[in-house]
């Protein structure tokens, strides 16, 4: 067996690096959740990235060194890069200040607002066990005046009865009254 060339070796080395990368990277799954701070994070082809911040930079390394390189240069440079800089960090931590203060007024709001559903809801229940309770009645109430209009109709029927009853025998009594007064009379007139 004839031994391997150089750029044999070189190109063997290099295809197996590029493998044991690819095996390392293959889906791996990182999160990003502080933009408070200059942070690195080795990330590979085939990763997945879930960024829960609002700024994140995605630059290779030799970007990243000659970035982080100028930005140690300025901090540690000329008095009025030095004083941008600091400005700069204090406007970063005043901004961070407020967001925490709108955060907190916001949970504030959240709570109030729930508060507020919550009692709505509260009211709503009561006001519906109320309309039920007075649905309720007035459906007893409405039996309550078809039964009495029942017994109304009946107690009309009755003395309607009642009433025909007693004109008859007022009329019976008034006919008896006229045959007894014409036999009186007759028996009158006879003697």
């Amino acid at each position: 067996m004839k031994p391997l060339s150089i750029h044999h070796k070189l190109l063997l080395v290099l295809f197996l690096c590029l493998a044991v990368q690819q095996g390392y990277s293959q889906d791996m799954l990182k999160t990003f959740k502080d933009s408070s701070g200059t942070s690195v994070y080795s990330v590979y082809r085939g990763d997945t990235l879930l960024i829960h911040c609002d700024t994140a930079f995605i630059v290779n390394k030799n970007t990243f060194n000659i970035y982080k390189k100028y930005y140690d240069k300025t901090r540690q440079g000329s008095s009025s890069f030095k004083g941008i800089m600091d400005s700069y960090e204090s406007m970063i931590r005043q901004q961070d200040t407020m967001l925490r203060t709108k955060e907190f007024y916001y949970q504030q709001m959240k709570h109030q607002m729930d508060s507020l559903t919550n009692n709505s809801l509260a009211f709503m229940d009561k006001t519906s066990i109320s309309l039920q309770g007075i649905s309720s009645s007035l459906d007893k109430a409405t039996s309550s005046l078809v039964e009495t209009q029942k017994l109304l109709e009946e107690s009309r029927k009755m003395l309607e009865e009642e009433r025909k009853k007693r004109n008859a025998r007022a009329l019976k009594f008034g006919i008896g009254g006229v045959a007894i007064g014409a036999l009186i009379t007759a028996l009158i007139m006879a003697n």
